[in-house]
């Protein structure tokens, strides 16, 4: 083809003449770092931190105990893969439990086994059953060829209870606890002897010192209690008749206890305005007899004493460093329940109730009693008694859930109906709406006036059971953040048909703690929480082999969600059972189950023994 000038490159090409060696070679591409790499290479290492983190935890909650034995024989009871809370506040470990005979016998890895009931707690907690220090079972426990039931107890996951608090018990120790041995219970029962029930069987109701021979009589029934079982001396010192009782009459009486290894447990004389001094009476008690002392259901009771429980919480911890020891215990709500007679100064219920009824009727003993029970509101920090609700009020049932100003609302003026139902607008003219919603509200001075007379017409009638809102959230998880502060429902069994209106710890106390200020508030760490249910109470009041999950030990367990355990009763409806809890074991047996309450009725009486609780040293 014949070569076209016109197609030709005009541009002459650039001629070298450097060999190809020496040539320049093409500029080079330099690295470079992001100008925000530091950061890049933070997220980096915090994802693989968290990918490692996460998968060594995995590791470790699903590891077979180390240390633990291989188990091996045949076993009652089985529970498979549950998460274990030994009860002494350690880690959780992840292993099964073989039981054998009632008791714990093995923890670790657990091979199949034919024939086997097992329970597979996968995903739960495993933990020793609770221990409610604190109840008022004494009423309840059966006199006839029965066992002793206590549902709303066994469905918190409660398998140990303790009764004949606050001075309340029966006397005749031994035939309680042998019949709940002949005839079997729901769950463990220990119980104190009561102060009240002693100084009422000696003296009464009297308003005095004893004579002589009376306090001898008081201190054989205690040592007769003692040596029946009981774990010591309770009393209640803001009830009637012990409020009568003076120091050194209790001392006398701790000091018969002491001698038999007890203890002395105590609802002291004022947990409002002089609840200083009663915490520092019980510590003085204890330190003249040389005993433990219990103070229960410790609080700061009235709105002039909210922000104080710190105050009366350094007593109790000056007394620990001296070397004494001292425990407490409490329930996790703002109100407390006792009678309407609290309300009351002491000296009118003194004798019995015919005396009482013949001051009430009095004018001016009644015009003395009416001008005490306002100063002593006005000391506590309140202008009305809006505080109080009824629980029950067995001379009208239509009481049951209203507050003091609602029923003084009803009545419309203080004069009551002759056969005690409250006034309402069928007796008189009602008063202006807005005047009745003052008087319920409590908001003026005549208010408080008018429910005052409410409440000795209450009285006179036969009183009631009350709730009482007078606590403080603050001083609630001050006192649950002390030491080793144990955990009582201060209940007794409940009835679902009652027709009363009671506080609704019978049912919740437990998992109300583990929801609201374990998994909510975080005031206490799940295993601090169960150690102060589990082996705190079980080593305080000298319960041998309970309260750990230990080989050897009573096979008393509770498998519960720790994410799902809540309380549902409230104060309207306090009869709601708790959800979360699974399974509950008492002695190797399951009292309560997917199927809800079983038949057994495994529980033991349990009896002091001399040791730990012989002296008061921590």
């Amino acid at each position: 083809m014949p070569h076209n000038d016109e197609t030709r490159e005009t541009k002459p090409r650039e001629r070298t003449n450097r060999p190809p060696a020496f040539r320049k070679p093409p500029p080079r591409r330099r690295f470079s770092l992001p100008k925000r790499w530091p950061f890049y290479a933070a997220l980096t290492a915090l994802v693989i931190t968290s990918l490692a983190f996460t998968f060594l935890l995995r590791l470790y909650l699903n590891r077979r105990v180390v240390g633990r034995p291989t188990c091996a024989g045949s076993f009652e009871l089985v529970i498979r893969n549950g998460m274990v809370l030994d009860g002494l506040g350690g880690a959780m470990l992840h292993a099964d439990i073989g039981i054998r005979d009632g008791r714990i016998a093995c923890v670790g890895s657990i091979g199949e086994i034919p024939g086997e009931h097992a329970i597979d707690a996968t995903g739960m907690t495993v933990a020793p059953g609770f221990i409610d220090v604190h109840t008022h079972v004494e009423r309840n426990l059966p006199d006839g060829a029965q066992p002793f039931q206590a549902p709303n107890f066994v469905r918190q996951g409660v398998t140990t209870i303790i009764t004949g608090n606050c001075g309340a018990s029966t006397l005749a120790v031994r035939k309680a606890l042998d019949h709940l041995d002949r005839y079997g219970s729901q769950v463990n029962v220990a119980t104190f002897v009561g102060h009240n029930a002693v100084r009422r069987r000696v003296m009464q109701r009297a308003n005095r010192a004893p004579a002589r021979g009376e306090m001898e009589e008081m201190k054989r029934l205690v040592n007769g209690a003692m040596d029946e079982g009981a774990l010591g001396l309770s009393t209640g010192l803001e009830y009637v008749p012990g409020t009568y009782a003076k120091q050194e009459e209790i001392v006398e009486l701790a000091r018969v206890t002491a001698a038999k290894g007890g203890l002395y447990v105590s609802h002291i004389r004022d947990e409002g305005e002089h609840g200083f001094d009663a915490v520092k009476e019980a510590i003085d008690i204890g330190e003249q007899a040389r005993l433990p002392v219990h103070i229960s259901h410790f609080k700061a009771s009235g709105r002039s004493q909210w922000g104080m429980a710190q105050r009366r919480l350094d007593l109790v911890d000056a007394a620990r460093k001296r070397g004494r020891r001292v425990s407490i215990d409490q329930y996790p709500y703002l109100a407390s329940s006792t009678s309407l007679d609290v309300l009351l100064p002491s000296w009118v219920l003194a004798e019995e109730s015919s005396k009482v009824g013949q001051r009430l009727r009095d004018p001016r003993m009644r015009a003395r009693v009416h001008a005490e029970m306002l100063a002593q509101l006005r000391s506590s920090g309140w202008s009305n008694y809006k505080f109080a609700r009824v629980a029950y009020c067995p001379s009208n049932l239509a009481l049951n859930g209203m507050t003091i100003p609602q029923i003084t609302a009803l009545r419309g003026h203080p004069a009551p109906k002759a056969n005690g139902a409250p006034k309402g607008s069928d007796d008189r003219p009602a008063e202006d709406a807005r005047s009745q919603e003052k008087v319920a509200a409590g908001e003026d001075t005549g208010g408080a006036e008018l429910q005052a007379e409410v409440i000795l017409d209450l009285i006179a009638r036969g009183g009631a059971q009350m709730i009482y809102f007078e606590m403080d959230e603050r001083d609630l998880s001050t006192i649950m953040s002390h030491a080793d502060t144990m955990f009582g429902s201060d209940s007794s069994v409940r009835s679902e048909d009652t027709k009363a209106v009671p506080h609704p710890r019978g049912y919740g106390t437990f998992p109300r703690v583990l929801a609201r200020y374990v998994r909510e508030k975080r005031t206490l760490t799940l295993a601090e929480a169960v150690r102060r249910m589990t082996s705190v109470p079980a080593r305080t009041f000298g319960l041998q082999e309970r309260g750990q999950i230990m080989q050897g030990y009573w096979a008393d367990l509770v498998i519960f969600d720790a994410q799902t355990i809540v309380d549902h009763a409230t104060y309207e409806k306090p009869l709601a059972s708790p959800t979360g809890v699974s399974t509950v074991i008492v002695n190797g047996a399951v009292v309560f189950g997917k199927q809800g309450l079983t038949n057994a009725a495994p529980g033991k009486a349990i009896r002091r023994t001399l040791t730990p609780l012989n002296t008061d040293k921590p």
